[in-house]
């Protein structure tokens, strides 16, 4: 997609100030785009809509909790009425937890999985048949984690369970979508770490870098806008995995990402490698540590 102009785009997770999806939407504003903010919190959703409808953009906000199949039927009901199509559905919402494996307490997992998984599978359930139908271009993105894909961090099993089982997930739509000829593309986002309020507050972001570093995990703290820009690269090149480069990160950022990205990519190796010779999985587990 090379032209964002008067393309319909829906953004879940989009009305936090410190958030992904609030920035993607904006940038897709700023393209062109008419995008459809959606949230469960109604206060920041009402506010970011004040605000990109006062940058003269073309918003619409609409309540959804992702988690609630229902609400996410009523989401597509209310786009579908008001726009008539879409072009872009960014499945983004989602939230941090840890999720304990030694009890009977369920809550964080319940939460965590119904979420970041349930969260995008409602989505693709809501809007996905509506879009084949449409029978135009269109793109839908799940945001995933490198906790997902790259290795595991262990000591938050529900998040990395659920962002892995995303990317399975969109793995799957890209397959079907394929075989029924359409042309709708995936893109699975792989956000690094993100100055958001994921963990409750931007400010959480560095004190979480500095116990990756701790713990041997090189990395540097991304804005939100950075992660946005990766996002609609993907859409305009068609690039199935939404992840930094280092052609990107030595164009946008001087290369500030460039240790983190080499140490994925040795993780991801690592990984392959346990997969195939049958070995324990401790060369790709990796956690933060804090004193």
């Amino acid at each position: 997609m090379d032209e964002f102009t008067d393309k319909i785009a829906v953004v879940t997770g989009s009305g936090g100030r410190y958030g992904i999806g609030r920035a993607t939407a904006t940038l897709l504003a700023e393209q062109g785009c008419k995008v459809v903010l959606s949230d469960i919190d109604d206060t920041a959703l009402k506010a970011t809509e004040q605000e990109l409808s006062s940058a003269g953009h073309d918003v619409f906000a609409v309540h959804a909790d992702v988690a609630d199949f229902e609400s996410v039927k009523r989401l597509a009901d209310a786009v579908y009425d008001h726009y008539g199509q879409v072009d872009i559905l960014h499945l983004n919402a989602g939230v941090a937890g840890v999720g304990t494996l030694f009890d009977d307490d369920l809550t964080d997992w319940n939460r965590t999985v119904g979420i970041n998984f349930f969260g995008i599978l409602h989505g693709i359930k809501a809007f996905v048949p509506r879009m084949i139908a449409q029978g135009t271009p269109a793109h839908v993105l799940g945001t995933s984690s490198s906790a997902g894909v790259v290795g595991v961090s262990y000591v938050t099993p529900s998040y990395s369970v659920s962002k892995q089982a995303v990317c399975t997930l969109l793995e799957s739509l890209y397959g079907q979508l394929r075989d029924l000829g359409t042309q709708i593309q995936v893109h699975v986002v792989l956000p690094p770490l993100t100055r958001t309020n994921l963990a409750g507050s931007p400010d959480v972001m560095p004190l979480v870098q500095q116990g990756l570093e701790k713990g041997g995990i090189p990395t540097s703290v991304a804005e939100p806008g950075e992660v946005a820009a990766t996002v609609v690269d993907a859409i305009r090149n068609g690039t199935f995995w939404a992840a930094n480069d280092h052609e990107a990160d030595d164009l946008r950022n001087a290369g500030r990402f460039a240790a983190a990205i080499d140490w994925e990519k040795d993780i991801f190796r690592k990984r392959a490698a346990s997969f195939s010779d049958r070995t324990a999985p401790d060369p790709y587990l990796w956690a933060a540590k804090f004193d």
